[in-house]
């Protein structure tokens, strides 16, 4: 399959009506991916001039993740690998809940390694991308018929406000 076929199946999936969400929901946590990334490496660059080894190390694996968070959410923008058709189609064919746990561990590692801005703003927004997956990996809330009868036909839900509760024991004994 050619890089335009490629393209063209992601935007049909992309563009479908019966997804799960709605196509705002999708392009936010693709775009804050992308632009993640970029601000990801620019701060990771402006990071190198730091004088402490854990923060070099940490704007390192900035560098790192904000480049590969920019290979699985846009690969258009690194047509330059050689293997970057092969990476679209494995982080396309991935559940949410792998691309949230992916994101969230590549953006926390920098920020708890070294505490400065550059890591803050630069990891954050692609933990914040992971957060977004994490929550389409939850799933649509029900609607309100549906939760009022799941919920109505609960035991531990009792209608009953004023049910006399016993005293707990060991208290007020004589």
């Amino acid at each position: 399959m050619g890089a335009a076929a490629s393209v063209q199946t992601q935007m049909q999936t992309e563009h479908d009506p019966n997804a799960a969400f709605p196509w705002w929901v999708r392009f936010l946590a693709k775009g804050l991916g992308i632009i993640g990334g970029f601000i990801a490496m620019f701060f990771a660059i402006l990071g190198l001039l730091s004088f402490s080894a854990t923060c070099i190390l940490a704007v390192l694996l900035q560098l790192a993740a904000g480049f590969l968070t920019i290979a699985l959410e846009a690969p258009f923008c690194c047509t330059f690998v050689d293997f970057i058709e092969k990476i679209a189609v494995f982080s396309e064919s991935r559940a949410y809940w792998q691309k949230a746990v992916l994101y969230c561990v590549m953006g926390l590692i920098p920020i708890v390694l070294c505490v400065e801005l550059n890591t803050i703003l630069g990891a954050g927004m692609i933990f914040a991308s992971g957060v977004v997956y994490g929550f389409m990996a939850l799933g649509k809330k029900a609607d309100r018929n549906t939760m009022m009868g799941s919920g109505a036909s609960n035991p531990a839900w009792n209608q009953q406000i004023n049910q006399p509760t016993p005293p707990p024991a060991g208290f007020n004994l004589p």
